[in-house]
């Protein structure tokens, strides 16, 4: 039972780490025939979402070490 925290923790840091890279590539996927404006704001929320996964992700590596 103690190291139940560490395991809550590990379970964000595979949650977090997993939808991070999963927005990322999901940049390749984005429609070229949407108008420029969608495109733009679907790209900017890929990253965004992206990077904040990928640091949740590494704060909780360092949470747990």
């Amino acid at each position: 039972m103690e190291n139940i925290f560490d395991a809550i923790l590990f379970a964000v840091l595979i949650a977090a780490g997993g939808l991070g890279l999963s927005s990322w590539l999901m940049l390749f996927a984005i429609n070229k025939s949407e108008p420029a404006e969608v495109k733009q704001r679907s790209v900017f929320e890929n990253v965004f979402f992206g990077l904040a996964g990928i640091i949740i992700m590494l704060l909780m590596w360092y949470a747990i070490s």
